[in-house]
């Protein structure tokens, strides 16, 4: 929620192409304001887009086929006008009465997505593998290229994709362009950055390799559909989660305060990726190493009961984390009834990341003259449950506001449209 203006708004800068980014586009577009919707990345999707279906014998409502339908939906949607590679680096007073005007810097894309027809040759050709192919929900099979991995950005010569290309959708003149909007609001939506637990070398990740993140668990669900072990690519039979791994901690190489908030998400989407590996292969033993758990929406308890029966739940923090024979994983961890420490081996362990403010946040919200908690993330929370900025039709929405899932982040941006639709 921000000060209202009694001047109409007709045009909306949209930052972030995430879930709450394309709720507030595909929204607002609907309605016909105009939309300039920016995203720093060559797609958009967010975090979201790589996650993958946890549906089991029913559905367990992880809302990423929601997601997927709302990221679609806004780019369908009339009025938007979506600017990829894009970043807004200034914010000031408006003109022809309009509120702010809105500096953005787009870096070029070099393959041209309306005139490529994805046959993936440049893929193929390219000698650095930096021409991918993401987001293929959304976008089919047009590859994007990652810039700084190419050689011409390096100074080195090399045009074998530009070469092999049939339809000649790759122009290497193309340059980076800046531009001025009048906007009449801003929506900050530019979403989180998963915590990094290479940081916290207690748990291994990334020198064990049965050692995975949360994410890494979403991205084989949305990529393979079942999760397997990457030392072999064989079906964990004993899998450990470890709850609150960069989140609820005082110890995470960083300020006490920085870390030591519930990130909410993160027993949810653990327990929902454990029914799905339970459904996909039915003698999975599951441990789950938890603080306590959060209850995250009105048909928890008899989930919970669910997964309290199939699995086995530890009231503990591992000690440490051990590599053990044939690519097997050593959890030591504390007995409290007992007053001791004991071992388990495991074949797969997941660590359950939380949600981190995004790593540009505190540069925008400098740009935007934003107020920030003391976690980093923007916006004060209000009495209404939006986030304030106490700047004129300036709003902030989704995970750049604090940490909440899919549904929580969609729910908010709708808030937020009914919020600045009441002055169109």
């Amino acid at each position: 929620m921000t000060t209202k203006s009694n001047k109409p708004i007709r045009r909306v800068l949209v930052l972030g192409g995430g879930i709450a980014g394309a709720t507030v586009a595909e929204r607002f577009g609907r309605a016909g304001l105009d939309v300039q919707w920016v995203e720093k990345e060559p797609v958009i999707g967010g975090q979201a887009a790589a996650m993958g279906c946890k549906a089991a014998d029913v559905c367990l409502r992880c809302h990423v086929c929601v997601a997927t339908d709302r990221l679609k939906a806004a780019l369908r949607a009339p009025h938007v006008c979506l600017n990829t590679r894009s970043e807004l680096v200034a914010l000031t007073p408006g003109n022809n009465g309009s509120a702010y005007r809105a500096t953005l810097r787009t870096e070029p894309n070099i393959i041209l997505r309306e005139r490529c027809i994805g046959c993936g040759i440049c893929v193929a050709v390219c000698p650095e593998h930096c021409i991918s192919i993401k987001n293929p929900t959304l976008y089919g099979g047009v590859p994007v290229l990652d810039l700084p991995l190419c050689r011409r950005t390096r100074g080195k010569a090399c045009d074998r994709c530009a070469k092999a290309c049939p339809v000649k959708a790759i122009d290497w003149k193309e340059q980076a362009q800046t531009k001025e909007l009048d906007v009449d609001a801003v929506v900050v939506a530019t979403g989180h950055q998963p915590f990094d637990p290479g940081t916290l070398g207690t748990f291994g990740y990334g020198v064990i390799p049965n050692v995975i993140s949360g994410l890494d668990a979403e991205h084989q669900l949305a990529g393979q559909h079942c999760i397997t072990r990457l030392s072999d690519g064989s079906a964990p039979h004993r899998v450990a989660f470890i709850q609150c791994v960069g989140s609820r901690s005082e110890h995470a190489h960083r300020r006490p305060e920085d870390t030591n908030y519930c990130s909410a998400v993160c027993c949810s989407y653990a327990l929902r990726i454990a029914r799905r590996m339970q459904y996909d292969v039915p003698e999975t033993a599951v441990t789950v190493f938890y603080m306590d758990i959060q209850n995250f929406g009105k048909d928890f308890e008899s989930f919970y009961t669910a997964c309290q029966n199939t699995m086995t739940f530890i009231r503990a923090r591992p000690v440490e984390i051990m590599a053990g024979s044939e690519g097997t994983v050593v959890i030591a961890y504390e007995d409290q009834e007992k007053g001791a420490v004991n071992t388990v081996e495991f074949d797969l362990v997941v660590l359950s990341i939380g949600i981190r403010p995004a790593p540009a946040a505190r540069a925008l919200a400098d740009c935007l003259r934003l107020a920030v908690d003391k976690q980093g993330f923007l916006g004060i929370k209000g009495l209404a449950g939006l986030p304030q900025t106490h700047r004129q039709n300036i709003f902030v929405a989704g995970t750049c506001a604090y940490p909440q899932d899919i549904a929580a982040t969609i729910g908010q941006a709708e808030a937020v449209c009914t919020e600045i639709l009441k002055q169109a």
